[in-house]
């Protein structure tokens, strides 16, 4: 049972010269990448909870709709806030944003990102932010986890800090988009329903003029009564349009309650994982397997040779 093992182990005994040669290569190069090479991140995040109880504009039959699913308003407001993130529009509103973020160098976001990749490209620094960008959500409890990685821990915090003002503006921007789009889409409806409304006021006081005694005709009175009906219904459906747009400016007014940070950025203590020795004791044992399946292949190429 134990022959393979002992085989192995004469070997490298056997090839202990060679086998020390290629582990301590591997390790001296695996401590120059890690004191060297290897760059340790910070990563400074936050939590954002989306406080939507409503059932959302989208529905069913429209593009989003579609896509997200059957949700509630909050859960596909977490989803649709991600993805506007993610987006070439909200990192162009961010660069844009001349907040200083690197005190001692008087950098804001922008010049930050072009000094890491030395180009003023904003592919290029869209590609770079979203490799330094950190963001997840849970739809079900409406909570975004946004952080923004750095080798500094005091851009790290501010960087995240004004991530989370850009996110706000564009999640409330678009609240209100919604919600003008609605209100628009109500005063044009109302607008139509008025006319309706004045039209069939107008055939009303015409009929009276010239039935002064509809009354007492079973067919005039017919008319009479489904004018009436239709009047009737043109003033309810101006009510319900009414109060449907007295809600939605009231929306309008409180989206900005709907976006809450649950725990602010703060300043890392600690770099990112793996940490250095977490790293050379991977790197060690990555170096001890291929010194030994190195010894192992050269010494069957010297027995077939043999």
């Amino acid at each position: 049972m134990f022959e393979p093992i002992k085989d192995l182990i004469l070997v490298i005994f056997k090839k202990r010269n060679l086998f020390l040669k290629i582990f301590s290569v591997l390790v001296l190069l695996s401590l120059a990448y890690i004191l060297f090479i290897r760059t340790p991140y910070y990563t400074s995040s936050a939590k954002i909870f989306i406080n939507s109880k409503t059932s959302s504009s989208l529905n069913q039959t429209s593009f989003l709709g579609g896509i997200l699913g059957s949700q509630t308003g909050g859960a596909r407001d977490v989803q649709i806030l991600t993805e506007i993130i993610r987006g070439n529009t909200f990192f162009n509103s961010l660069i844009d944003n001349n907040k200083i973020i690197d005190i001692e160098k008087n950098e804001d976001f922008k010049s930050i990102l072009e000094n890491r990749i030395n180009s003023s490209n904003t592919q290029k620094m869209y590609k770079e932010f979203m490799e330094m960008l950190s963001l997840s959500y849970d739809s079900k409890k409406q909570i975004i986890d946004i952080g923004f990685k750095s080798k500094n821990r005091e851009i790290a915090k501010n960087s995240t800090s004004v991530l989370l003002e850009q996110i706000e503006v564009s999640y409330i921007n678009y609240k209100n988009g919604l919600e003008l789009n609605k209100i628009l889409s109500l005063e044009n409806r109302i607008v139509d329903v008025n006319k309706k409304l004045s039209s069939i006021e107008k055939k009303l006081t015409s009929f009276r003029e010239k039935n002064m005694n509809f009354k007492s005709s079973p067919s005039l009175l017919i008319q009479y009564e489904g004018i009436v009906r239709d009047r009737m219904i043109m003033e309810q459906t101006i009510i319900t349009l009414n109060g449907q747009k007295e809600l939605s400016e009231l929306e309008l007014k409180s989206n900005a309650d709907l976006f809450l940070v649950i725990n602010a950025p703060y300043l890392p203590a600690y770099k990112d994982l793996p940490t250095n020795k977490i790293l050379f004791l991977i790197l060690t044992m990555f170096a001890l397997f291929i010194s030994i399946t190195s010894v192992i292949i050269i010494n069957e190429r010297l027995k077939d040779t043999e």
